[in-house]
This record gives C-alpha cells, structure tokens and sequence, in this order.
C-alpha cells in the first residue's frame, strides 16, 4: 500500500488498484496545471508494473471534472496550421484509454468538456444516480469538443445521438446517460 499526494491530484495504490483522486478547487476545473499532473499520472500509472487498474474518482462529490480551463484555449493560435499528430490532450487521453491497464472513471457529480473527454478516454464509466451530470457545453462557447470527444462520443453513442449531445449542450442525467450508452 502506498500513497502519493501531488497537488490538484493524490494517488493510493492498493492490491494491484490505483485509485486517483483529483481536487483541483471548488469545480475541479480542468486548468493546466491539473492537465500537466494528470498527463505525467497517465504515463507513470501505464509503466507501474504493481498497478492493473486505474480509478479516476473527485474528492468534490458535486464535480468531477467541471469542464476544460476555456481561459486556455482562447490563447491558442488560430492561424496555426492543421496538426498531422494527436495534441498533448489528446495524447493524454490516449495514455488512459491505450495502457495496459483497466481505467475506471467514477462520476458522482458534473462532468462536461474535457472531464467528458477524458472519461470517455477510460474503459468504463460509472454514475451515481441523481447525482451525476454530463454535458459538452463547447458549441455555446463557439468551438468544438476538441478533446477527442466528437469521436468517441459518436462511437458509444451513434452519430445521431452524439450529435445531439454536441450541438445541443443539454445537461444528461446518469439515467439517461447510462440508456445512450455514455455509462
């Protein structure tokens, strides 16, 4: 048994599980410098030889991940041209969805945007009725999920149904969630 406390995240190892914990303020907003803990977590947790599964679960039972810092990507540049490789998110997420291990998320509250993302990156979903809360709010925002979650929302859910979730950017309770397949 070990434990590992690395601000906004704490990791404990146990039998084999992995079980993160994130705490990145009162949202768990998903702002650099959780995404830079969370990209080194996924790589060392992929290597860790005693780990074989991975839960990623939030310390705040309202949010799991509220949403991706949009503060960030309003300085992105919008001239750049068209990337022929994964971004450094989606190559964190890839990290959760490729390793050799099974990667859990376990939703007890809010989740949108990149949180979405990055759960949808795990090989299994899990939330609490009444409680857990879905969404890709970006088209309000004028962009795009760009985390990877116009595809693997379209592979669980179908086109249609995933394009809904995209333009709509309509909150979808656990039930409803667990019905279309996100859970």
């Amino acid at each position: 048994d070990r434990r590992v406390v690395s601000e906004p995240l704490s990791v404990r190892v146990e039998d084999g599980v992995a079980t993160v914990t994130i705490d990145n303020g009162p949202i768990n907003l998903f702002d650099l410098t959780l995404y830079l803990e969370m990209a080194q977590l996924s790589h060392r947790l992929a290597a860790d030889d005693d780990v074989r599964v991975v839960v990623l679960r939030s310390a705040n039972p309202q949010f799991f991940i509220a949403h991706f810092d949009v503060t960030l990507i309003q300085h992105l540049p919008t001239d750049a041209p068209p990337t022929t490789s994964l971004n450094d998110f989606h190559a964190m997420c890839e990290a959760f969805r490729t390793m050799p291990k099974a990667t859990i998320a376990v939703i007890e509250g809010r989740v949108g945007g990149g949180g979405s993302e990055l759960a949808l990156s795990c090989d299994m979903r899990f939330a609490a009725r009444g409680r857990a809360v879905f969404n890709q709010p970006e088209v309000a925002l004028g962009i795009l999920p760009g985390g990877s979650g116009t595809a693997r929302l379209g592979r669980l859910l179908g086109r249609s149904r995933a394009l809904e979730v995209i333009l709509g950017c309509d909150d979808v309770d656990a039930d409803l969630a667990e019905r279309w397949g996100w859970v």
